[in-house]
């Protein structure tokens, strides 16, 4: 009777490890994959540009606020968002990037409400300017941050110009995972957050 027994305990044992494999080896692989690069295809039909690897947004150091962005990814809410680097100064490049997020983000229409936009403070910003942003860009979310920490927070990712030269996408889960530059126009922005938006759900 045990002769009889031993085999099919073997053979459960066996279709146990095979069910075990198929379960985490894809998990494994897929998170190898996204914490360093390794293995993503060049060819993507994005037309941002793959941030390799994917920075979370919660590692972003704040001025005083080191919960914002904690809280964006832990609310339940499941957006993307759209990171707009504005100094000071904010020179054409930043007007643009601020104009290309607006637009696409009115151009969403009624996916509108699944995409927020953050705008990263990189200096003080007078009153009068941060009245300005308000007016020219409602409801958007604002947090303190300098350019030291945002360099240093892309450091590992080597991006060849300072951070604020780009604004990023970042997915449900608070990574950003894309990054444009001023050669990206808004309708690269627009195929790419439609794109994402049609495969992936929200709360």
């Amino acid at each position: 009777m045990n002769e009889d027994v031993e085999p099919i305990k073997k053979r459960n044992r066996n279709y146990g490890l095979i069910i075990l494999g198929i379960i985490v080896l894809p998990t494994l692989a897929a998170y190898i994959m996204f914490k360093t690069g390794w293995g993503i295809p060049t060819n993507t039909s994005n037309k941002g540009t793959l941030l390799e690897p994917a920075r979370a947004i919660d590692e972003l150091i704040l001025n005083n606020q080191d919960d914002v962005l904690a809280r964006l990814v832990e609310d339940n809410k499941k957006r993307w968002r759209i990171l707009v680097p504005v100094t000071e100064s904010c020179d054409e490049i930043c007007q643009n990037h601020l104009y290309i997020s607006r637009q696409v983000h009115i151009r969403l229409a009624e996916k509108a409400y699944r995409v927020e936009r953050v705008l990263l403070l990189l200096d003080p910003l007078s009153t009068d300017a941060l009245d300005n942003l308000k007016r020219e860009h409602p409801e958007t979310i604002m947090v303190e941050t300098n350019i030291d920490a945002l360099n240093t927070w892309l450091k590992i990712s080597k991006l060849a110009l300072s951070g604020e030269n780009y604004f990023y996408l970042v997915d449900q889960e608070g990574f950003a995972m894309m990054y444009y530059d001023v050669e990206h126009k808004g309708q690269d922005l627009l195929d790419d957050v439609k794109k994402v938006l049609k495969f992936t759900y929200s709360k």
